[in-house]
């Protein structure tokens, strides 16, 4: 089990990586703005096929940290809740070499994680 300044540690870890996505996403949005507003003007089948790719590039990224978002608010409303660190599908404590590795860890490895309702 954990103990307090480690949940502490883990909370403050998570609420980082909550604002650096929050800020990766603004940016990613700002860049896809900025990507339509270019492709107006346009000259050429060569830039509109380039600015087409980052465009997409750009919210591809933004689909994969909306959900990595996800998955961080998720284990912070676990550590409200008092259930961090415990496995969703066994209850068994989760080791904490794997919330090293993955803060937002729900399950030990091996285990099939309980989807989200």
């Amino acid at each position: 089990m954990l103990s307090s300044q480690e949940i502490r540690r883990f909370q403050k870890r998570l609420e980082a990586e909550r604002d650096a996505i929050g800020a990766r996403i603004a940016a990613n949005k700002q860049g896809i703005k900025e990507t339509i507003v270019e492709e107006s003007g346009v000259g050429d089948r060569e830039d509109e096929a380039s600015l087409l790719y980052e465009r997409e590039a750009d919210i591809d990224e933004n689909a994969r940290a909306r959900e990595e978002l996800t998955q961080v608010e998720r284990a912070l409303e676990r550590i409200e809740h008092g259930t961090y660190g415990v496995s969703e599908v066994s209850g068994k404590p989760i080791p904490i070499d794997r919330l090293e590795a993955a803060p937002y860890a729900t399950t030990l490895v091996g285990e099939q994680p309980v989807e989200p309702e």
